[in-house]
């Protein structure tokens, strides 16, 4: 889900450096599914190369979006409601002249950098699908049991994992998903 603000002005530009910089709402780091909304046509998404998952009667779009190459939507004119309308936290308050460009830069840097430690400590644990959402790997890492077999250092490393997935989903909630 690439998103840009509908505005002319200096705020469209920073939407778009912002999010052709972060992509998280995009990648399967902030979402594990998008709620497909009613103007959206399933057919038309899944034309155009969008995963879709129904449960409960109520239709999804799967994470990481494949639509989302090269950190830029590649169906950006055709993209889902959801998308058009969503601003993360970063956005909203360099809009609102919260927070200055390079702040929310700022921000995007770090939670990039923690994303890649998660998914440095994914590497060393042996788990390395990116086409799984983030807490999607994560959940599975900690449902297996530990090999005790080998060693402390398997514990360890799932302690840094859950520290490291800790930090990041409190990040994310703060600074980055809608406040609720």
């Amino acid at each position: 889900m690439q998103h840009h603000l509908i505005m002319n002005s200096p705020t469209q530009s920073a939407a778009s450096l912002l999010c052709s910089a972060c992509g998280i709402c995009c990648n399967g780091v902030m979402f594990h599914k998008v709620r497909v909304q009613s103007g959206d046509s399933p057919g038309e998404l899944i034309a155009l190369g969008l995963k879709l998952k129904r449960k409960h009667k109520e239709q999804f779009i799967l994470q990481p979006c494949p639509a989302h190459q090269e950190s830029r939507c590649s169906i950006y004119h055709q993209r889902p409601e959801r998308c058009r309308l969503f601003e993360c936290q970063q956005l909203k308050r360099v809009a609102s002249r919260e927070i200055s460009e390079s702040m929310a830069l700022e921000k995007i840097r770090d939670v990039l950098k923690r994303v890649a430690d998660v998914n440095c400590l994914f590497d060393h644990l042996g788990k390395t699908s990116l086409k799984r959402p983030l807490t999607k790997r994560y959940e599975k890492i900690t449902a297996e049991p530990i090999d005790v077999s080998s060693g402390p250092k398997a514990i360890e490393l799932r302690e840094k994992l859950a520290l490291a997935m800790q930090e990041l989903e409190e990040l994310l909630d703060k600074d980055f998903r809608p406040l609720r």
